[in-house]
């Protein structure tokens, strides 16, 4: 495959893949996809991000603290944040948002610590990668206020209004293998509205395999699943999407996405 895919939200450090993780790299290497945006979202994962981020030259990452772990926040929790945010590799903040789906932690205390990193990441001038599920307006009217921002709403599961409101607040979609699901018309609705120019791909590996590997470990090499999907959404080649969502990965991530690409390509190389 010529083309150079990035998977730009990806859990590679978390104990799913603690006995086969380099065999999972090497399996999306081959399959063209050669980079990889880890996403720190506590405490334990920023350092385990950071960790992988010393042994692995096409990686880069994001932190901060995920709202289902928005039980532990504190004010006091901003100058660590920041800390990481300075380790070489460190592209975004991320991965932040509201989850009222599952009973992690109250709304408020989900919302507060949500709009501090975002302040925070307008004051680092980072991108944020946006969670969000069963929040759709409060995460918008939090985006609104306290933007402009420049981000991804990851794990884009809404359809075509949703899409445009993200738009309109300077927002990219991920998107992955909820993407490919039987019933996901209005995911697939949205996909064809939204310019290419404002996608991008993404695994949440382990989680949310695409649908011809649901209900088992996902990893990167399945993203090629929802590039296919974009790809016929969008009447295109799937050469073109690979293109177009690394480029538009790197405009929202910089410099050290940049050259994480660069040694993606080189291994590639290597291995076709």
């Amino acid at each position: 495959m010529t083309a150079l895919f990035v998977d730009t939200h990806v859990h590679l450090d978390l104990p799913e893949f603690d006995d086969d993780r380099q065999a999972v790299i090497d399996r999306a290497i081959r399959a063209g996809v050669g980079a990889f945006v880890l996403i720190g979202f506590n405490p334990e994962r920023w350092e385990s991000t950071a960790g992988l981020l010393r042994q692995h030259s096409n990686m880069v990452r994001a932190v901060g603290l995920h709202p289902n772990n928005a039980d532990i926040w504190a004010e006091s929790l901003l100058p660590a944040i920041e800390r990481e945010a300075q380790v070489t590799g460190t592209v975004a903040i991320g991965e932040i948002g509201l989850d009222y789906y599952r009973d992690h932690a109250e709304p408020a205390i989900q919302r507060a610590a949500f709009t501090a990193q975002v302040r925070l990441a307008r004051e680092l001038d980072l991108p944020v990668v946006i969670h969000q599920r069963e929040a759709e307006a409060d995460v918008l009217e939090i985006i609104a206020q306290e933007g402009p921002v420049r981000g991804v709403m990851h794990c884009f599961s809404g359809d075509a209004a949703f899409a445009q409101s993200c738009l309109d607040l300077g927002l990219m979609l991920g998107i992955g293998g909820v993407a490919t699901y039987k019933r996901s018309d209005a995911i697939r609705d949205a996909i064809r509205r939204t310019p290419m120019e404002r996608l991008m791909l993404e695994t949440d590996a382990p989680y949310l395999a695409p649908q011809s590997r649901r209900g088992r470990r996902n990893e990167s090499s399945l993203m090629i699943d929802a590039a296919e999907t974009v790809a016929t959404v969008k009447a295109v080649e799937i050469a073109h999407v690979a293109a177009a969502t690394t480029d538009n990965a790197i405009r929202l991530f910089g410099d050290a996405l940049t050259a994480a690409v660069e040694h993606g390509k080189s291994m590639t190389t290597c291995e076709s």
